[in-house]
């Protein structure tokens, strides 16, 4: 082999080695600028974001809703309502594609919320980021999340030994109680969360909403199954004397307002505030006054089962306050009126079907 072959190689063999070195930089680049995007999200930090973030970013959730930059930055100035409670971020399995100045990045990413250090939910989802370097510094310019493929298509709950699972607005729960709930297909599956509470019982909730454009919640139901943790002794004993018959059984019937705030102070730690700090991770909230419809009853020979469904109904929505039907007493028919039509309303937003006790 001649000198020029020789060298014309060694010059091939360094731009590859340079190629290399350079596409290496660049994924290393936009991988640490990962973290400082999670860190601003987790940090509120709005210096930063700004500066991660491109003018014409958007991203795209799993339910197709966008937030551009704008929206996003305001996103930020809104402080988290849960007292003493945290976001954390994390990705996993994340893997790089580098073409010049443009790195996509894709895996999955990680949401908990945590209060005093003990995690109180937490999601996962798809995700692919696009980063671009301009005038020198990188930026991310769009980001697409995706249900992970068990949430598109069924949705098996955590507490799968009881043989639960969800299909879009089909819950089947195979014992505690057998039953086959169908949920008002106007209400979209938001998802499943699963805690004990107050180290006495586990509790699984399902959770089917309606929102407006802006996350505002409009409609809300939840079903909701509980069992006394093993251990502890006793069972459910409350009584049935406001009877609501929903497929074959009697249900205990509460209808009411409903506050998360309110409640969430009164009894914090407890399904209030799991549920919405569950919602306000999914780009919802729950800050206004509601209507609510409750039915419980006690499943089980011992007793140690309990399954409650409860619908929601933003007053606002209904051109109502809770101020003014609660004081005014010359509203009392109305506001007997207003909880009747509730009521009705309640009872059409699912329907069950009993299996074998």
């Amino acid at each position: 082999m001649n000198l020029s072959k020789c060298f014309l190689i060694f010059l091939l063999m360094l731009a590859a080695s340079c190629y290399a070195t350079g596409q290496n930089n660049a994924e290393q680049e936009v991988r640490k600028l990962e973290r400082a995007w999670l860190d601003a999200y987790e940090q509120r930090d709005v210096k930063a974001m700004s500066a991660i973030v491109a003018d014409d970013f958007l991203i795209v959730f799993p339910d197709g809703s966008t937030q551009n930059k704008l929206q996003l930055i305001e996103s930020l100035k809104k402080p988290i309502t849960i007292v003493k409670a945290s976001v954390k971020f994390y990705t996993e399995d994340v893997q790089a594609q580098v073409s010049g100045d443009k790195v996509i990045l894709s895996g999955r990413v990680i949401t908990e919320l945590r209060r005093e250090g003990a995690t109180m939910s937490k999601e996962e989802s798809l995700y692919t980021d696009i980063y671009v370097k301009r005038n020198g510094n990188w930026q991310v310019v769009d980001s697409r999340l995706s249900n992970t493929p068990q949430k598109q298509d069924t949705d098996i709950s955590h507490n799968a030994g009881q043989g639960r699972s969800l299909s879009k607005n089909r819950l089947v729960s195979q014992k505690f109680p057998t039953i086959v709930i169908d949920v008002d297909k106007q209400l979209r599956q938001i998802g499943i969360i699963n805690f004990p509470l107050k180290k006495v019982a586990q509790v699984e909730r399902y959770i089917f909403a309606r929102s407006d454009k802006n996350g505002r919640i409009q409609r809300l139901f939840i079903a909701q199954f509980e069992a006394i943790l093993s251990g502890i002794k006793g069972g459910y004993t409350f009584q049935v004397t406001n009877p609501t018959r929903i497929g074959n059984y009697d249900y205990q019937t509460n209808i009411g307002f409903f506050n998360f705030a309110q409640t969430i102070a009164a009894n914090p730690g407890a399904e209030a505030e799991k549920t919405k700090a569950f919602l306000e991770q999914n780009g919802l909230n729950v800050n206004d006054d509601f209507l609510v419809a409750r039915y419980a009853r006690i499943t089980g020979e011992e007793k140690r089962h309990e399954i409650i469904f409860f619908y929601l109904e933003n007053l606002s929505d209904l051109g109502l306050t809770r101020e003014k039907l609660e004081q005014d007493a010359s509203r009392v028919a109305e506001t007997i009126k207003v909880f009747r039509g509730f009521a009705i309303r309640a009872s059409q937003s699912f329907k069950v079907v009993d299996g074998k006790p």
